[in-house]
């Protein structure tokens, strides 16, 4: 069977040899049989990436026939987290997920992902991960997930317009008001005052709006995310200054439904807050752009996030789950995740590699932030929570609500939502 889209597809194991690449060499074969599906995430280096895994599993498990979902979270974490959940409720859940720390939480207090402690200690290759990374994945005190890949937020701009316009390429340490002032520059109308290029994307995403919380010292949660922080006044001053950008300064437009990497791409967008999710997409195009570190208010703390693989509760053939995991998590996947550039690899050694830091010129940046870096809020109503926030965030961007009335009324529904989770949880 074979549905030969970006989304959904069947590969038998002729296929998978035949089409992966990898050069033949012995291996020890399993008599085992079954099937194995798996639901990732991303795009199409995300899709290959696993097609490479898959490839490798079934040279070892040439019996197993093994189904790909893709998701491309489009619309944010917390739809995901609906779907998967919406799965285990009618009993047809995928064996594996690939998922992210969004999720994590949610996850393991509803009991829907086997506890992998003693298969993370057997595998000698985690020993090349950040511990920080597998601390993440923990859950009272049991590892539920494997850390594959990570993202942090940085500011991607084209540099034929900041050439153009005669403005120096963002230096570490730039704050909120040079950056405000290069957005107004690089904001271009025709003679009729429509905009043709704009300076900045003002995020429509919880996890891209996070830099602009964190480097004034606060966040829409509070630090253990067991309660709202709406009502810290640098909240509302980092909403206006979003808002500002939009409707004082007209150098970005009122966030959409979509996001504008389309027109990024097409250099009509200057800047954009972003991880290395995109960079692909950016170097197939030929754009010159760059990466920057996210401006500075208090600090220059920027947002992490990272992907990572769990397994469902009461997958079946365990043997081969967990084998099929570990090609998505060994030195090959991590290889591969660094060379098609869709995230920042979980291995050192493999972030190391040439192919990962030939593009952007500022490549090393990603690595070098992650000590200034707090992971996105994700407590276990997460997806209540990034829905509340949301919806707050794009009528103040839309200019529907006032910045007090709605710190004040997101406040309420978030320790709503906190006081609903803690009951449900005892």
């Amino acid at each position: 069977m074979f549905k030969l889209n970006r989304r959904s597809f069947m590969l038998s194991t002729a296929a998978l040899a035949a089409t992966s690449g990898i050069a033949g060499r012995a291996v020890a074969q399993s008599d085992a049989s079954g099937t194995i599906r798996i639901l990732m995430n991303g795009g199409d280096a995300d899709l290959a990436n696993t097609n490479n895994a898959i490839a490798r599993f079934n040279k070892k498990f040439p019996n197993v026939q093994v189904s790909v979902d893709m998701d491309p979270i489009s619309t944010g974490w917390g739809d995901y987290v609906t779907k998967v959940l919406g799965e285990f409720a009618s009993n047809s859940q995928h064996d594996i997920y690939g998922t992210a720390i969004e999720t994590f939480q949610t996850f393991a207090s509803r009991n829907i992902m086997e506890p992998i402690d003693d298969f993370v200690a057997k595998n000698p290759n985690y020993s090349d991960f950040a511990p920080a990374l597998f601390e993440d994945c923990k859950y009272k005190g049991k590892t539920y997930f494997v850390p594959t890949s990570w993202n942090n937020i940085m500011i991607h701009y084209n540099r034929d317009h900041f050439d153009k316009a005669g403005i120096a390429y963002p230096k570490t340490g730039w704050t909120w008001e040079e950056f405000r002032e290069i957005a107004k520059k690089l904001t271009i109308k025709d003679s009729s005052g429509t905009v043709t290029q704009w300076g900045y994307e003002v995020p429509n995403q919880n996890f891209f709006i996070q830099p602009w919380l964190f480097s004034n010292g606060t966040g829409a949660l509070n630090d253990d995310w067991t309660a709202s922080n709406m009502l810290d006044p640098r909240v509302a001053e980092s909403l206006q200054f979003l808002h500002d950008i939009i409707h004082v300064d007209g150098s970005a437009p009122i966030p959409g439904t979509d996001t504008m990497d389309n027109q990024y791409l097409a250099g009509q967008v200057s800047m954009i807050n972003r991880g290395h999710w995109v960079i692909p997409n950016i170097r197939n195009a030929k754009l010159n752009s760059d990466v920057a570190i996210p401006p500075t208010k208090v600090n220059d703390y920027t947002v992490v996030g990272f992907g990572a693989i769990g397994i469902a509760k009461g997958a079946q053939n365990m043997d081969a789950v967990q084998a099929m995991v570990a090609e998505l998590t060994g030195p090959e996947a991590e290889a591969d995740v660094a060379k098609s550039g869709s995230s920042v690899p979980g291995s050192k050694a493999a972030a190391e590699l040439p192919e990962y830091l030939a593009f952007p010129p500022s490549a090393p940046l990603f690595y070098q932030t992650l000590p200034h870096t707090k992971a996105v809020p994700s407590p276990a109503n997460f997806q209540e929570v990034e829905k509340i926030f949301i919806r707050y965030y794009t009528a103040i961007m839309a200019d529907e609500m006032s910045i007090p009335d709605a710190c004040k009324q997101a406040d309420a529904e978030l320790n709503d939502s906190f006081a609903r989770l803690k009951a449900s949880l005892s």
